[in-house]
């Protein structure tokens, strides 16, 4: 049984993290170019962000679904198998799983120019959380 406390606690942070990624984003991306301070807030904020909605996703799988994902990004689509969110979106969820993995295990490979190109795709972790609540709600 999906546990309604453990999705909502992340589901927090993904905010928490959102929050502090929007406010980054304000600051225009010359201020993240020039500031290695931004740039590290940046990847951890969106690694964190990232990492809840996999638990989330992985959680939800474990126990609403007999498929077995191959990696964090696959848990996505069998999100969008069982309804809970939809194909193109859990696609680009997909996408972000491997950002996480680059931030996590090629750290020393992230580009700040590809990490602010990210910072346009906040809106995907938004979709994903709204539909989780309606998920929860259901």
């Amino acid at each position: 049984m999906v546990d309604p406390d453990v999705v909502r606690r992340r589901l927090r942070e993904i905010d928490r993290r959102l929050e502090a990624l929007d406010a980054i984003r304000a600051e225009g991306g010359e201020a993240f170019q020039q500031s290695r301070g931004l740039q590290a807030q940046v990847e951890r904020h969106m690694q964190l962000a990232i990492q809840a909605a996999i638990d989330i996703a992985v959680h939800i799988v474990s126990e609403d679904s007999a498929l077995t994902p191959e990696d964090y990004g696959s848990t996505f689509l069998i999100l969008a198998r069982i309804g809970v969110v939809d194909e193109s979106l859990a696609k680009r969820l997909r996408s972000a799983a491997g950002l996480r993995n680059i931030l996590v295990h090629a750290y020393l490979d992230v580009d700040p120019q590809m990490m602010w190109a990210n910072m346009e795709h906040l809106e995907d972790l938004r979709r994903f959380a709204a539909a989780i609540q309606k998920y929860l709600t259901a």
